[in-house]
């Protein structure tokens, strides 16, 4: 598209504008899910897409759950653990970010300080089936010792099984069918079809964190200098493993990078978790040591966002695709590429309702003995406006907020003419004495950050909006 030529001061107040608000929620579209939920019916642009809505079957969902040893696959079993949904009939670790018979040890220790002591563990083979790209060993080491978060009963050993076997004598025995995620490798599932084919009519889906699909890999986020652009780290440890799957004729469900890139933390939305719920604080812990020891302004939750879509599914846009995994080496191993005249097989997320799925996190991890006081939003109720300036350059803000406003709803609306940027807001907690908002139904012209609201003495309220692009500030006035 031809654009007329801008001068510098305004290209460079447009760019700060269009980078004001933050990313709103979709709706999710299947075209068959699992029985144990109930479907969205929404259509997107994005095809093949056919939905279906099976009648809800189970008031549990028999689990498996399969991680590689990697610090947000562990809050992803928190989550699981902390959700009276999910029934976990056995854990096991694959080859990946951990050493496997290493991390199935703190694996034990966790559940051991829970007093669940009696789900069945299990560890797969240190090595993929055939080539892969390994982890770093500095990578591998911190899982060794756990990211150096304190674990009880460090010298008690305990007894596990051979993963794939484990899978098998799990699915065989299960009298309802079984749902598998994983948020590592495949290489324990390939494992296990390879020797008991069979056991996929007793599966009723494997969700799976994984891939990239239109999104860039993230191989170059542990390996700077790695020319391999488009792969992601449990696909390219293991490609093979994940090819097998793929075309095992299983109903896969996949949160790709494209889903998990949207969806982020900062260390004062993880300030809720810190409470009476021991698995609740063992979560923050494990951010707070990214945050306080690597200086991360914001943390992926990779695994836990394919955890909560694994029992709400509804909660993401899943596409029908046909994805395929490059096995050979080379700068593309490991790619999911999409085929776009093959047969779908794969139920792909790509548009997350990122509102929702962080409020499922905080439900999960709630402590219900002594919920949080939810401050009045009276004060800042009304429509105000007023400028509001960034790096020198100001805009006009006109922010309007209902007086039904409730945590975790769209209750109001803001606007910013200058920038053709205009949507709704949810409130969706505190930050300290600011109120904070994540916008929706954002017009073209805006782009993504998180803006706050805090009352003031003379009777303005100030306006603080936070992004990549900075922070933009100014007081604004009722009307």
């Amino acid at each position: 598209m031809k654009r007329k030529k801008l001068s510098p001061q305004l290209f460079i107040l447009i760019i700060i504008l269009v980078s004001i608000v933050g990313c709103g929620p979709a709706e999710s579209n299947l075209e068959k899910t699992p029985s144990l939920f109930p479907s969205s019916t929404s259509t997107l642009t994005i095809e093949p897409t056919l939905t279906s809505e099976p009648a809800l079957t189970f008031n549990k969902i028999n689990l498996i759950y399969d991680d590689d040893g990697s610090r947000d696959g562990t809050v992803a079993l928190l989550y699981f653990l902390s959700n009276p949904e999910i029934s976990i009939e056995a854990i096991s670790i694959s080859y990946g970010e951990a050493h496997p018979s290493i991390y199935i040890q703190h694996i034990g220790r966790i559940l051991d300080s829970f007093g669940l002591g009696d789900i069945p563990l299990g560890a797969g083979q240190d090595a993929p089936l055939s080539q892969g790209t390994a982890f770093p060993d500095w990578l591998r080491q911190l899982s060794d010792t756990f990211w150096d978060y304190p674990l009880p009963n460090a010298d008690k050993i305990y007894p596990y099984q051979d993963a794939p076997e484990l899978m098998i004598s799990t699915i065989k025995k299960a009298s309802d069918p079984v749902i598998i995620f994983l948020s590592g490798t495949f290489t324990n599932l390939a494992q296990a079809l390879r020797l008991d084919a069979s056991i996929s009519e007793n599966i009723t889906a494997v969700y799976f964190m994984g891939g990239a699909v239109y999104s860039p890999g993230n191989i170059t986020n542990l390996i700077p200098e790695a020319n391999n652009l488009v792969a992601e780290w449990n696909i390219i440890s293991d490609p093979l493993a994940a090819k097998e799957v793929f075309e095992s004729g299983i109903d896969l469900y996949m949160v790709p990078l494209d889903a998990t890139n949207q969806i982020k933390l900062t260390q004062s939305e993880i300030l809720p978790l810190h409470n009476d719920n021991e698995k609740a604080n063992m979560v923050a812990d494990l951010y707070d040591i990214m945050f306080d020891s690597y200086d991360f302004q914001t943390v992926e939750i990779f695994d836990l966002t394919a955890a909560i879509l694994t029992v709400k599914p509804e909660l993401c846009s899943f596409q029908n695709l046909h994805l395929d995994v490059i096995t050979e080496m080379g700068n593309t191993s490991g790619q999911t590429i999409v085929i776009p005249s093959g047969e779908p097989n794969i139920h792909v997320c790509l548009e997350p309702d990122i509102n929702l799925i962080n409020q499922e996190m905080y439900d999960t991890f709630s402590d219900s003995k002594n919920p949080p006081a939810i401050p009045s939003i009276d004060s800042i109720v009304g429509t105000w406006t007023g400028p509001a300036f960034n790096n020198g350059f100001e805009m006009q803000v006109s922010i309007t907020i209902e007086k039904d406003c409730q945590l975790n709803q769209i209750c109001g609306r803001f606007t910013i003419p200058s920038a053709a940027c205009s949507g709704a807001l949810t409130w969706v907690g505190m930050d300290g004495e600011l109120y904070q908002f994540q916008a929706s139904d954002k017009s073209v012209g805006c782009g993504e950050g998180i803006d706050y609201l805090a009352p003031q003495a003379d009777g303005s309220v100030l306006y603080v909006s936070r992004g990549d692009y900075g922070e933009t500030k100014g007081f604004l006035q009722k009307e």
